[in-house]
């Protein structure tokens, strides 16, 4: 019988093997066997290339120590805020009646000898 664990990392449940398997390998991906099903496993390893805080300029290699150093300073990673899909923007157009006033406008300088 499978004991499952919970992964802060992922948000769900996953068996233990799973997890230590994902915690002490640093493959991308593994390969499981639950009951006679084949399961591939991804994760995404918590380190990363050195890299430099532009808050507080200290070197950093945990993905997570770095987010939570850039919440700390009030600062959002671009790329991973979550912002609302933008409505289509309708072009603004004139009203109605000025709409109907600029066409009869036209149409007269047309009639009119208007020259361009």
């Amino acid at each position: 019988m499978s004991r499952f664990i919970y992964d802060p990392e992922s948000d769900s449940m996953i068996s233990s093997e799973a997890y230590y398997m994902a915690k002490y390998f640093k493959s991308a991906h593994l390969h499981m066997r639950e009951g006679n099903k084949l399961v591939k496993i991804y994760y995404s390893p918590d380190e990363m290339a050195p890299t430099r805080h532009m808050a507080n300029n200290r070197m950093y290699t945990s993905k997570k120590k770095f987010r939570d150093e850039t919440k700390a300073r009030g600062c959002i990673e671009i790329g991973n805020e979550t912002s609302t899909m933008l409505k289509p923007r309708k072009p603004k157009l004139p009203d109605r009646r000025q709409r109907r006033e600029d066409i009869k406008k036209s149409i007269w300088e047309l009639k009119n000898g208007r020259t361009v």
